[in-house]
């Protein structure tokens, strides 16, 4: 379809969908239809940011397209982040082409990562993005371009990997003082990726990264001075991420505090306090951290409100919080013995906030429809949906049924390995000797026959069969 006619279909459907702006912080009346076109679009996106006005997405998104309408090619960009917020991920791909056709580079380039980064769902192509952000990366020194184009290369999205290309990259924007190449850099010298495992010069990068702004990285610090056994190092690197404002910094350090790994400098007083005080009074992070320890009788905060704790996620989740969804999705699943009627409790919210769970929502989704009290119907589908998916959502989905029901982990590893030629048995759910035998030949194949040797069905070999599992469905 030629751009215009492109355009024009996308902003009917966004003209059609929305009201026009009516209000100035809902008390005074604004006339749009005064406003230059700089006004217009500074008027559009207070709207969408909610400075200095109450944020308006969908009259920001009216404001947005009556301008790419006019010829301003950003507001296509615009539009897209709106639409990605409201999570029509659809509609963010067509804006994206749209401003890319109308000539925003910007848009050429989230469209190019959208593509790689697998922002748009099923409908992402990670060969096409990666063929765009080259071209990207060809006409531009953006750095956001280049770092996904990087990772592209490590993680072998959109093509093969190839990690000394991604080196190259990261090595070039570090020397630009690019903070998360930097941080990206000493993941290579604390994995040994390239030479034997360096964690004192991993140690180095992340406070080079830290230090050229960007702050997670002195939570990454932290963690590692741990393994050093650096405790001084590792508390003055929290209380850097703390002043830094990185979200989670004060619950992490409390909760190492209150677990000892400062060793004789922790404060396990203080820790518990921290947490206790910060999760009752709505810290999300606090809470999340607290409900975990929860989860083991040896690390339980035992005076912590637990009920009003859980009260308060139920509200903020409510009103949209994630990290309220996901902590009220695991401590509904993990501490379902002190939680009344917990299982309901989780099936209405994966039903209902389902959207807010992220990463996890494969996760909670399986564990809220597998139904224990019916086996082999509960098994069936639970193969049927973790075969129907790819990549990393076929991953999560197989790792969320071992952890929901190893026999129904089982069939699905029959089935997979049947589909491959490995296994000619029937799906039993029963890990015989010629499902040992067929899993541990493609171990053999896949070369991670060390990790099977101690039990194909041991957290380590199972996450490693899946992954290899993904990789070759992926081929396929």
């Amino acid at each position: 379809m030629h751009f215009f006619q492109y355009s024009r279909a996308l902003l009917a459907v966004v003209f059609l969908s929305t009201t026009a702006p009516v209000a100035y912080a809902q008390t005074v009346d604004v006339d749009t239809s005064v406003m230059s076109p700089t006004e217009l679009y500074q008027y559009a996106e207070a709207l969408r940011l909610g400075r200095g006005v109450d944020a308006d997405s969908e009259q920001s998104l009216t404001l947005h397209a009556q301008l790419a309408q006019a010829g301003r090619a950003q507001s296509f960009e615009r539009m897209s982040a709106i639409y990605f917020a409201q999570n029509r991920l659809e509609e963010a791909k067509a804006a994206l082409e749209a401003g890319r056709d109308a000539g925003s580079e910007l848009a050429a380039m989230r469209l190019a990562t959208g593509h790689v980064q697998q922002r748009f769902g099923a409908l992402s192509d990670p060969e096409l993005g990666f063929a765009q952000l080259i071209e990207v990366t060809q006409n531009s020194d953006n750095a956001n371009a280049r770092y996904v184009l990087a990772r592209a290369y490590e993680d072998g999205t959109g093509t093969n990997v190839q990690l000394d290309e991604a080196r190259a990259i990261y090595q070039k924007l570090a020397s630009e003082g690019h903070g998360p190449s930097i941080r990206r850099l000493g993941d290579f010298a604390k994995e040994g990726t390239f030479s034997d495992p360096d964690l004192i010069a991993a140690a180095d990068y992340y406070r080079s990264a830290a230090e050229s702004g960007f702050d997670y990285s002195w939570i990454v610090l932290a963690k590692l001075s741990l393994d050093l056994g650096e405790y001084q190092q590792a508390i003055d690197a929290y209380k850097s991420a703390i002043a830094a404002n990185v979200e989670g910094a004060g619950a992490a350090y409390a909760k190492a505090h209150f677990l000892g790994e400062f060793g004789l400098l922790s404060d396990r007083a203080f820790g518990a306090n921290e947490l206790k005080t910060n999760a009752e009074s709505g810290d999300v992070y606090a809470a999340s951290e607290a409900l975990e320890l929860w989860e083991r009788r040896s690390r339980r905060i035992s005076s912590l409100d637990l009920d009003g704790v859980l009260a308060t996620l139920d509200t903020k989740m409510r009103a949209g919080d994630e990290i309220a969804t996901a902590t009220l999705a695991r401590a509904y699943r993990v501490l379902r013995w002190r939680i009344p009627q917990a299982r309901a409790r989780h099936t209405e919210l994966v039903q209902n906030f389902g959207d807010q769970l992220g990463r996890s929502r494969v996760r909670e989704v399986m564990y809220s429809s597998y139904d224990t009290g019916r086996h082999a119907q509960s098994r069936q589908a639970a193969y049927e949906m973790v075969s129907s998916l790819n990549g990393e959502e076929f991953s999560q989905a197989a790792r969320a049924l071992r952890a929901t029901e190893m026999t129904a982990f089982v069939f699905l590893l029959q089935k997979e390995l049947g589909d491959l030629g490995y296994y000619r048995g029937s799906a039993s759910s029963v890990f015989n000797t010629a499902t040992l035998r067929a899993t541990m030949n493609f171990c053999r194949d896949q070369g991670i026959s060390d990790t099977c040797v101690h039990g194909p069905l041991t957290y380590p070999a199972s996450i490693d069969i899946i992954s290899k599992l993904a990789d070759v469905r992926g081929q396929g």
